[in-house]
């Protein structure tokens, strides 16, 4: 999803934040801690994570941060409170 002007839908997110999880070293979150685990769900947290994953590189994290800063901020707060983690 190229366009961060469309508005995700929760149930197209979850497969994506689950398979962000299984990665190593992603078990808290990793750099989506902040909104996935401690339901911190401004829009400027996402645009933060969207800076981060850019400089990181990883193609998952650019995709899961794209989709997160399109959310609004409800559906980031419903995301973060789905337990994530272990995924299934």
């Amino acid at each position: 999803m190229d366009n961060i002007d469309k508005k995700p839908t929760i149930p197209e997110v979850l497969p994506i934040a689950k398979a962000w999880y299984s990665k190593p070293g992603n078990g808290v979150g990793g750099m989506f801690h902040i909104i996935l685990e401690d339901g911190n769900n401004e829009k400027h947290w996402a645009e933060r994570a969207l800076e981060q994953a850019q400089a990181s590189g990883d193609a998952d994290a650019i995709q899961l941060a794209k989709l997160l800063v399109a959310m609004s901020p409800t559906q980031r707060l419903k995301l973060s409170r789905m337990n994530l983690y272990p995924p299934n």
